[in-house]
């Protein structure tokens, strides 16, 4: 039978591959930053469409008064953010 050592292998990593790594965890950190950004900037301002409800809905009415409730209030919070700065 072949003896087996009991060292254990090296866990040394090469600075070629070392870079690689950080260059590559780089990237994604600045990717993630870009989207956070890119959503932070796209939902400051976004109010609510019209979602052109069907006039044969049953619950038109309703609908409409609930969507106008939800827009109002979304004013009054930023109204109110902007209020505080």
């Amino acid at each position: 039978m072949v003896m087996k050592s009991k060292k254990s292998k090296s866990k040394r990593v090469s600075l070629k591959k070392k870079y690689k790594v950080i260059r590559k965890v780089k990237e994604h950190n600045r990717k993630k930053a870009k989207e956070a950004k890119k959503r932070r900037l796209s939902g400051k301002n976004k109010v609510e469409k019209d979602p052109g409800i069907p006039n044969n809905w049953p619950f038109k009415e309703q609908e409409l008064k609930a969507l106008e409730a939800r827009r109002t209030k979304a004013i009054e919070e930023l109204k109110q953010k902007k209020a505080e700065r």
